[in-house]
């Protein structure tokens, strides 16, 4: 089945964005850009919320313009053991990330980000490249947007404590060439975006035919939720298809997360999951894709007991995803010094392949 043409929306927002004005106001945000690592940045922030003085990034002016630099070391050490099965342990320089944020005046910015993660990428590359454009002027009260470039789509919010992925950031999480338009309030945002995506239906052509959209409320004081969908869950980075030759049909994808924050205290939940299956033959191509229909939830429970700590609980599992994996499990996060995290996290899964326990301690260092 080939998708439906996108040429209209692309067409609105090249002249939505010709029609920007020069004149300056709040710097543009790249909120649409996140990744896995916004968690361990964020854990950092927590940690440091009450402190008086809060590091500020380097930053360089020149010529009314703005570079602020920054990047983010991750040393992870791990034990993994399965019940009847093998014992084994690891210590890896896990992620290196490096990155830059412009200014060139209130309304125009961009942002850069490299990235190695080891056993993933063989060298520092490209993973966010993004253009950053703001309306000056609200309509109805809210501010129109445009983002363009190599980003993490808005589909899925991925918020965690924990020092490993939670289930729906792996089935996902979607990095893409793409141009996102949308409209931001005090307390919502819309966002709608089209790019040409990598994995094609049988017969379709190579164009700019998937999509994606996002809104995001915020309800009251703490209270927020949000609902996102994908017009092709097999464009996420898992990989759910990996013979293109069997894909005749594209599946959509939904996800819906809420947040609740009360004094010391975060609870999040959050659902992703494919609106239909995936046919017989494309299943039986696919490693993590263990079932015609993949879903996966997370919920989890943080707390703030005292300066610099942080205790995290979570519970989470899938269906037709990974063996339908159920995870149970802690973390504990410390913050040693300014802008420095040390966690211990443990997780006992269960699956139709295996019954596990993992031990993952982290350090990391953000500068």
């Amino acid at each position: 089945m080939q998708k439906a043409g996108f040429w209209p929306i692309l067409v609105a927002i090249i002249v939505a964005v010709a029609l920007v004005p020069t004149m300056a106001v709040a710097q543009p945000t790249h909120d649409a850009t996140r990744s896995e690592i916004e968690n361990l940045k964020k854990r950092i922030a927590a940690l440091e919320k009450d402190e008086v003085e809060l590091d500020e990034p380097f930053s360089l002016w020149a010529l009314g313009k703005r570079i602020d630099f920054g990047g983010l070391l991750e040393l992870e050490g791990s034990w993994h053991k399965s019940e009847g099965g093998d014992e084994s342990s690891d210590l890896q320089l896990a992620t290196i990330e490096l990155y830059a944020d412009v200014a060139i005046n209130d309304n125009i910015g961009g942002h850069l980000s490299l990235l190695w993660e080891e056993g993933e990428t063989e060298s520092m590359e490209v993973d966010q490249a993004v253009i950053l454009l703001r309306h000056p002027y609200p309509v109805w009260g809210m501010h129109p947007t445009f983002a363009g470039g190599k980003m993490y789509l808005p589909f899925g919010n991925f918020e965690s404590v924990f020092i490993t992925d939670p289930l729906t950031l792996e089935l996902g999480e979607t990095n893409q060439t793409a141009v996102v338009l949308g409209v931001e309030g005090d307390f919502a945002v819309l966002r709608v975006g089209v790019f040409n995506g990598e994995v094609d239906t049988v017969g379709d052509d190579d164009s700019i035919d998937s999509w994606v959209a996002s809104f995001d409320i915020i309800l009251a004081e703490g209270l927020s939720m949000g609902v996102s969908y994908l017009s092709d869950l097999a464009e996420s980075d898992i990989g759910l298809v990996t013979d293109a030759d069997l894909y005749t049909s594209s599946v959509d994808g939904i996800a819906f997360y809420g947040t609740w924050e009360m004094n010391a205290f975060v609870l999040q939940a959050e659902y992703v999951a494919a609106l239909r299956g995936f046919s017989a033959d494309v299943v039986a191509a696919g490693e993590d894709l263990t079932g015609k229909r993949p879903q996966a939830w997370n919920v989890e429970l943080a707390w703030l007991p005292a300066e610099r700590w942080q205790l995290g609980v979570k519970a989470e599992g899938a269906k037709d995803f990974q063996d339908d994996l159920q995870r149970y499990g802690g973390v504990v996060s410390r913050g040693l010094f300014r802008s420095t995290v040390l966690a211990l996290e443990y997780l006992y899964g269960d699956s139709d392949a295996e019954k596990s326990h993992s031990v993952m301690a982290q350090l990391a260092f953000q500068f």
